[in-house]
């Protein structure tokens, strides 16, 4: 896990439109990370 304050890992991820998005492409910019669980299971 990451601590409070630390800077998150690069890692790629798909964007509204299916397209890989770079954490690191965004470095300079106010980004805010939001995880919920997937429909239908316990979280």
């Amino acid at each position: 896990m990451i601590a409070i304050g630390q800077p998150a890992p690069d890692f790629t991820l798909p964007n509204q439109d299916g397209e890989p998005l770079r954490l690191g492409d965004l470095r300079g910019r106010v980004v805010v990370l939001f995880a919920f669980p997937k429909a239908g299971t316990y979280g």
